[in-house]
């Protein structure tokens, strides 16, 4: 399987809703900060109870997300795993993502992507108002 191309990664960055409201050309920025990873099954993404420093999109394959050994869920395509990873430097991950068969994922590690946000304040303005209706969602709950 060949490596994703620009668009490609664009085409699944679409999918994540903390990078809705941005534009193709913002979204191409993020891009390029984005590397494929693939992962055989059975291998955890991110651990519960480790810190994690990166946000991962499942462009193909699935896995299961667990805590304390209880399945909470399955990710699978333009899912996100990890996405407050972006912005917890050092918390620990409530959950397990562990691959249930083969996958592909985009990973955007934190450093990259607050090196872009210094570098783009349109981006950083889009993605802090997404995080502030979904807060603000939660709050109206």
């Amino acid at each position: 399987m060949a490596e994703l191309n620009i668009v490609e990664k664009v085409i699944a960055l679409e999918g994540v809703e903390l990078l809705g409201n941005l534009t193709p050309e913002q979204l191409a920025r993020i891009a390029t900060i984005a590397h494929e990873i693939r992962f055989p099954p059975g291998k955890i993404v991110l651990e519960a109870g480790k810190p994690a420093d990166a946000l991962y999109v499942v462009v193909d394959g699935a896995a299961e997300l667990s805590r304390e050994g209880e399945s909470l869920a399955t990710a699978g395509q333009n899912d996100v795993l990890g996405a407050w990873a972006l912005f917890e430097e050092d918390d620990p991950m409530p959950l397990t993502a562990k691959t249930l068969e083969d996958c592909r994922l985009l990973r955007i590690g934190r450093d990259d992507f607050y090196d872009l946000l210094a570098d783009n304040t349109e981006i950083t303005a889009s993605v802090f108002s997404t995080l502030v209706k979904r807060f603000r969602k939660l709050v109206e709950q």
